[in-house]
């Protein structure tokens, strides 16, 4: 189940509840399934499986999970042998996301099979699926547009800045939290051009591990909390992403920093859910205070730019379901050939050691050897023979002309 079939709490649950599946890997792989790959993300909660009982898998989950089958089953989906790929490299390639293009879902795909390596869990036609999904993936990516425009709300922030600022080298941002979204707004600016940071976090000592990140080239001052007052003044941009329930940036905390800039303007956005900034900051005139809710159209934007690029997407992924089909429908005969190869050999061993033991009593060898080789002929055709006079009796053409095309026959 997704972000698509169902709701948040419940996702959050099976998030949280399929960690305790990862222990039994191995049981289900070993009741259930020849191959299984669990995959686990706030956004889904994907069994690939290779098994001989649907039916049986979720009667285990339903238990496992405490979810009763009525509510399973009205939030799941599934897909069957050529849709598991289609869909899974639909997936890895970003787009079933809820942010289109997205590419950390590639990576918690990645650390799903690799978890499933460790645990014996990989049958053949899965590693085959994956294999070929996480070569999709790339493909797309380095052939469509799917990630030129990418939207992370982080990244949006950047291109307003530089709406606002015709250089961001000569600027200095103040950093209001040293978490994973903070950290990844470290890395736009500095791409962006920007060599002065400040980064206030409750904890320096976090603060002072993704300052580490930063190449030399760039200045980095680490700074409590209670200091953001003082440096408001010297901070042309601000970017605020931290989890405290109250404002940080208050209106009269910015009007006293833009007095004493002599009214240079300051750009601000807020990450934050609640907010870190102060709304009312927004009304003063030299300020230009971005929230999430802002970045909509900006995004919608980028979103129209990635969504051209899902048609040729699809048709990398088309191609690529269609040489999985092929592969697929190859390994329904390999059993068969196997078997065929097993008959045969036992019927060849059987004829060769009555050979060797005619040898050993006596028996010229070139009488041994036509003997060997009529039998061994007798044996191999008696059974087809027997099968084609059947069907030339029922009047079955169709066994003729599939017998005469087998064996290359002219007529």
């Amino acid at each position: 189940m997704n972000h698509m079939t169902a709701p948040q709490d419940l996702r959050a649950k099976l998030a949280n509840s399929s960690l305790d599946l990862l222990p039994n890997l191995e049981l289900m792989q070993s009741l259930l399934a020849v191959g299984l790959v669990l995959v686990s993300t706030c956004n889904r909660i994907e069994l690939y499986v290779e098994t001989t009982s649907i039916s049986s898998l979720f009667d285990w989950l339903g238990r496992h999970l405490e979810l009763d089958q009525q509510t399973l089953q009205r939030h799941i989906y599934v897909h069957t042998d050529v849709g598991v790929a289609r869909h899974l490299m639909r997936v890895v390639s970003g787009l079933d996301s809820m942010v289109l293009g997205e590419v950390e879902i590639a990576g918690q795909l990645k650390r799903a099979y690799q978890l499933a390596l460790e645990h014996g869990g990989v049958s053949k036609v899965l590693s085959r699926v994956f294999e070929s999904a996480f070569a999709v993936a790339k493909k797309v990516r380095t052939q469509t547009s799917i990630g030129v425009n990418p939207i992370s709300v982080v990244y949006l922030a950047v291109r307003l800045a530089e709406r606002v600022f015709a250089n961001l080298a000569d600027q200095t941002v103040l950093l209001i939290g040293a978490g994973n979204t903070a950290q990844l707004a470290l890395k736009h600016l500095y791409a962006a051009g920007v060599r002065r940071f400040l980064i206030a976090n409750r904890t320096q000592a976090r603060a002072l591990t993704i300052g580490r990140d930063v190449p030399t080239d760039a200045t980095v001052e680490v700074l409590a909390l209670g200091e953001v007052p003082q440096v408001l003044v010297r901070t042309d941009m601000v970017v605020a992403a931290t989890a405290a329930p109250l404002p940080i940036v208050g209106k009269g905390m910015v009007e006293q920093a833009l007095k004493a800039r002599k009214y240079r303007a300051m750009f601000m956005i807020d990450l934050s859910v609640p907010r870190n900034i102060e709304p009312q900051v927004h009304q003063l005139a030299d300020v230009y205070l971005y929230g999430i809710d802002d970045l909509q159209n900006l995004a919608t934007e980028h979103i129209k730019k990635r969504s051209d690029a899902v048609p040729p997407a699809q048709n990398i992924i088309n191609t690529a379901v269609d040489d999985f089909a092929v592969w697929l429908d190859s390994q329904s005969s390999i059993n068969t050939i196997q078997a065929f190869r097993h008959k045969c050999e036992l019927q060849r061993d059987v004829v060769l050691a009555e050979a060797l033991r005619q040898l050993k009593h006596g028996k010229e060898p070139q009488v041994v050897l036509e003997w060997l080789a009529r039998t061994l002929l007798n044996r191999l055709i008696h059974e087809p023979t027997v099968q084609l006079r059947r069907a030339s009796a029922t009047k079955n053409v169709e066994i003729l002309k599939v017998f005469s095309s087998l064996l290359a026959l002219e007529s």
